[in-house]
């Protein structure tokens, strides 16, 4: 199962499946695949499929499903949240290896001391989707982004939070305990005090991730590797 390709569920029935433009081409034209061959196909919730192909074209690709694998949602969820990155190299970097690390959602979000940036969500999006690919997970990862950390809380009401904060005083991360976590991470210019105070009002726990000063995209990904084998 060298390559897994990514079915929309709105394309998958009771028993055929469909891969449509980027996927489809990718299998008629690069991978060179033809009727009869097998191939293996996600929905991103959770179910992965085997199916042999029965009609094939540049933009679609119908296969019989021959078997069904699930897997149930995680038990543990931990959303990464980040103050929006102003270069887009480093942006797409953090959200690539966010995927791959097992970030069930990931949020970007406008920090009161994030430069302001445009992104391309479209693109983040194939990136998100290209990184889930590659590393075989089940349940595709959405992106949000909102505009403050008022509204991140707002948003995600019922989830316990983990702040990365540079005064933590060294506490050192604790196994997740609760079923929903927002594991929180500033922009350069780290956290103002509105927000940290803002975090400590919604019952933050505060963390340390060491003594030396990271670059946002690096303690995103710290964050979430203090977790790694947390599901």
């Amino acid at each position: 199962m060298d390559n897994v390709f990514f079915a929309h569920p709105e394309h998958i029935s009771a028993n055929r499946l469909e891969l449509v433009d980027q996927e489809a081409a990718h299998a008629s034209k690069v991978l060179r695949f033809n009727v009869g061959d097998e191939l293996y196909a996600s929905d991103g919730k959770g179910n992965l499929y085997k199916a042999q192909v029965s009609s094939i074209s540049k933009k679609s690709v119908l296969a019989n499903i021959l078997e069904t694998n699930s897997e149930p949602e995680p038990t543990i969820k931990k959303v990464l949240v980040f103050g929006a990155i102003k270069k887009r190299d480093r942006l797409e970097f953090t959200v690539e290896k966010a995927v791959e690390l097992g970030a069930w959602e990931i949020c970007i979000f406008n920090a009161d001391h994030s430069e302001r940036s445009r992104i391309n969500e479209e693109r983040l999006q194939s990136i998100v989707l290209s990184a889930f690919k590659q590393s075989k997970r089940r349940w595709l990862p959405e992106v949000h982004y909102l505009n403050s950390l008022d509204d991140v809380f707002d948003h995600y009401l019922t989830y316990h939070s983990v702040m990365a904060h540079v005064e933590a005083d060294n506490r050192q991360p604790e196994n997740l305990s609760h079923d929903k976590n927002l594991l929180l991470v500033g922009p350069e210019g780290g956290f103002s005090d509105r927000e940290v105070e803002l975090a400590k009002k919604k019952h933050a726990q505060m963390i340390s991730l060491g003594k030396n000063r990271l670059r946002a995209e690096t303690a995103a990904l710290t964050m979430l590797s203090q977790f790694l084998f947390t599901e």
